[in-house]
């Protein structure tokens, strides 16, 4: 009996250590934990590696996305606009504003006539302004080049989403195309080639954590899109999201 004892006494001792080393893990780990901002954390399985920041971002753009192209329950813009150049966002800005409110300034009658045509939705053509595809609040993009927010990427002028670290998500578009500066986007309405060549270049474009735009305009013509996915010097540290891939 003096040995049963002895032994339930051992064993309170060892519990009573135990759960004081739980504690005192559990105490370290709740401090690291909240020196651990969003943007540092990193997941594993189908997220990989990358950070808190980036997969909030990533599902911002690719909402956006989906509000110019549509998806299964809701419009998209670019359909509705019936895929026309004229209606191309150059800006996402445009995804929140009427063609009419956005385009009237300095358009001619006839194009005005074309603009007003649209605001009427047609079911049987599926086509006409079904917006705002999106709500944006917030400031205006900031017109800095330095960190390559430059007045043609709405700097200045135009809203736009943020990422996870308070920065614009912008629409970037070749500025080049055969080796050529494109003067205005609007030129691409009657030049088929062209027209291809910019959507199938558009990207949006997060700044990334270091908030300054590092990602290359211009691709040449030897670097496919899978390379461009491969080699961190074409972005930085730039969160990228094709819009024809």
């Amino acid at each position: 009996m003096q040995l049963r004892s002895n032994k339930i006494h051992t064993s309170g001792l060892t519990l009573m250590e135990l759960v004081v080393v739980v504690g005192i893990l559990a105490f370290m780990a709740g401090l690291v934990a909240y020196n651990i901002t969003p943007s540092q954390m990193t997941f594993g399985g189908a997220a990989g590696n990358k950070t808190a920041g980036r997969i909030a971002t990533e599902a911002t753009m690719s909402r956006v996305k989906s509000a110019i192209f549509g998806s299964a329950d809701s419009p998209g813009y670019w359909q509705d606009m019936n895929r026309d150049m004229w209606y191309y966002p150059m800006h996402l800005e445009w995804l929140s504003r009427a063609p009419t409110e956005r385009l009237a300034d300095g358009a001619t009658d006839q194009e005005l006539a074309y603009i007003s045509a649209m605001m009427s939705y047609s079911p049987s053509r599926r086509v006409g302004w079904r917006g705002p595809y999106v709500q944006f609040q917030g400031d205006i993009i900031p017109l800095d080049p330095a960190r390559g927010f430059t007045a043609r990427l709405g700097g200045g002028a135009y809203r736009s989403p943020i990422d996870a670290w308070g920065n614009p998500v912008v629409m970037q578009l070749p500025t080049e195309i055969r080796g050529t500066n494109i003067v205005d986007y609007g030129d691409a309405r009657g030049d088929a080639d062209m027209a291809v060549f910019i959507a199938s270049n558009s990207r949006l474009v997060s700044a990334g954590p270091d908030g300054i735009l590092q990602t290359q305009l211009n691709i040449e013509s030897l670097q496919t899109f899978e390379a461009f996915q491969t080699n961190a010097l074409l972005a930085g540290d730039d969160i990228v999201i094709w819009l024809q891939h």
